[in-house]
């Protein structure tokens, strides 16, 4: 399913993966025909999960599109209709009518249909993939703007009183952790006397309650010693909750976790109270045969890469990534930092009708799918926005409550490169350290990495500096004899000294190389890069490496060493 381990043992679960009738509709005269009741006879097919964007047909296609199956169900019940992506705006109709709507192609969304009858039902999906002025996000945005149900879909066959969600909290001191359990549960029918259940590794804690008509939370309190989760150990624990009805029906919910803590100091970040040296890379979801919807065998062949080159971290950029991508880097013990997708955002964006409430969801929905893993150890609110404006440190101040409100385990930061268009960042304030994006070398050349850390850490003396992106474009297989721009040795040198002057800075606490792998672009900005990618990738879009990636792995293993 969309997760590295079972999240339910006692539901039936239905995959809605595989062909889906698929027709698009680029003059948007699907809802006014009536698609979602007679589905056009001429419809074409599409893999779910998949992109659209991957087939010769339909390779450069934005704009609206429909998809289309049937299911069965063996018995009268009650569903769960979940989608864990659909980029980048859906409404879905099952058998005619409209069930749910959703904006925000990297962040969940589910129905709950009850008194759905035993035999054959239709859904109809309506995506779209358009960027416009109020889209998140923006036309231009410098990664492609696939489109379809990129990620799993599936049914979940659910009792009337059923178990919808927990979220674990916990305090620790020293090898004991104090946690708590909040067990949302939802209730189609009359109040009912429940039986609950959180166990935490061995730990569990029991309790009686009253489940009313709707929604309702019971929060449950246990303890248990523990072993914390650490990069070079990283311990899970799983975690179940189950539910029991008055007339006996039981379900159940289950999860991961890991304990530690995440904090900041001036010059670090510190896991476990201790400095961590952040080595990373900023991963896209993307490769030229699926897209955004990579499947898991990539997702660890990349972790894999990622690892031998010796790194620790990685920033998905610019966007959640698929929440399995995420188990894996818990299981590794390989440090996430999460964003939504606002990119290079200005006052008058962020003005516009629906923009900010969009970023506010799309960070409440990462937060509450992402809560559990350990790996993930900073929220980041928007990238290369316009942080010297008025409007720009808004929208950051209430993004960052939202943040906190949400989670105030994890620090708060976003990625600025105010400072190398030569402004004052004002959005830093904000949030706990900085991630700081300039490619001295590449875009500009009057400054180098020396000065420019020095005079953005005078202007912020008291946070941290995670360099979030630097580096330089090659083309795969480009060798000059004095090493010109676009080669792989330009490349690998220039990455090879400013990681070393990084190194020098003791209130840098880590980088994270732009980028992990060759992406495909824009098709705004096709003319402006080579191949129609953005080329800075580290390996190839086929992860082949560049000379950039074995130099990183010489870098990090003398580290090491040291």
């Amino acid at each position: 399913m969309h997760r590295a381990f079972e999240t339910s043992v006692n539901r039936r679960q239905q995959s809605l993966g595989g062909r889906w009738e698929f027709v698009p509709d680029p003059n948007d005269v699907g809802e006014q025909r009536a698609y979602f009741e007679a589905f056009p006879d001429d419809a074409d097919t599409q893999q779910v999960p998949g992109t659209w964007n991957t087939t010769p047909e339909y390779y450069d296609y934005e704009g609206p599109a429909w998809y289309r199956r049937t299911f069965r169900l063996p018995a009268d019940a009650a569903v769960r209709l979940h989608f864990a992506g659909v980029a980048h705006e859906a409404t879905v109709w099952v058998d005619g009518d409209r069930v749910a709507a959703h904006y925000g192609g990297y962040t969940p969304f589910e129905t709950h249909l009850a008194g759905m009858a035993a035999g054959n039902h239709e859904i109809v999906v309506r995506v779209d993939n358009s960027r416009t002025a109020t889209s998140i996000p923006l036309p231009g945005a410098d990664w492609f703007p696939y489109g379809g149900i990129t990620r799993e879909a599936f049914l979940e066959t659910i009792p009337s009183v059923s178990v919808d969600d927990v979220t674990i909290r916990y305090d620790l001191d020293g090898t004991e952790a104090s946690v708590s359990a909040a067990v949302a549960v939802r209730n189609s029918e009359a109040e009912s006397d429940i039986d609950l259940s959180v166990s935490v590794g061995d730990a569990r804690a029991e309790a009686t309650a009253v489940a009313p008509t709707g929604e309702s939370v019971h929060t449950l309190q246990l303890g248990l010693d523990i072993e914390r989760w650490t990069l070079d150990r990283p311990k899970l624990y799983d975690v179940a909750v189950t539910l029991t009805d008055e007339d006996g029906v039981e379900d159940d919910h289950r999860d991961r976790i890991g304990f530690r803590t995440v904090s900041v100091t001036e010059t670090s970040i510190r896991c476990n109270g201790e400095p961590v040296d952040v080595a990373g890379v900023n991963r896209h979801e993307d490769h030229p045969d699926w897209g955004h919807a990579v499947p898991p065998t990539v997702m660890e062949s990349d972790l894999d890469r990622i690892e031998r080159a010796g790194c620790n971290a990685v920033r998905t950029a610019h966007y959640p990534n698929h929440p399995r991508f995420l188990d894996y880097c818990d299981e590794r013990g390989v440090l996430v930092v999460e964003e939504i997708p606002y990119w290079q955002y200005d006052e008058e964006a962020f003005a516009r009708d629906s923009v900010l409430e969009r970023g506010e969801r799309m960070l409440t929905e990462m937060i509450e799918r992402d809560r559990h893993h350990p790996a993930v150890v900073a929220w980041s609110l928007h990238n290369e926005c316009y942080n010297h404006q008025d409007g720009v440190v808004d929208a950051t101040q209430r993004l960052a409550e939202v943040a906190r409100e949400r989670d105030d385990s994890r620090p708060v930061t976003l990625a600025s490169n105010t400072n190398w268009r030569g402004h004052e960042d004002r959005c830093l304030q904000h949030v706990d350290f900085v991630c700081l994006n300039a490619y001295w070398g590449w875009y500009a050349d009057d400054r180098n990495w020396k000065e420019f850390l020095a005079d953005v850490r005078d202007r912020h003396p008291d946070k941290p500096i995670l360099v979030s992106e630097f580096g330089a474009g090659a083309i795969e297989g480009e060798r000059t004899w004095n090493a010109q721009k676009w080669s792989e040795r330009y490349q690998a040198d220039l990455l090879s000294e400013a990681i070393a002057t990084f190194r020098d800075a003791e209130y840098v606490t880590g980088w994270t190389v732009w980028q992990y792998c060759d992406t495909r672009t824009d098709p705004r900005k096709a003319m402006e890069r080579p191949k129609t990618k953005n080329n800075k990738g580290i390996v190839s879009e086929f992860r082949r490496p560049k000379d950039a990636y074995w130099r990183v792995q010489e870098l990090l293993d003398e580290g090491s060493s040291d």
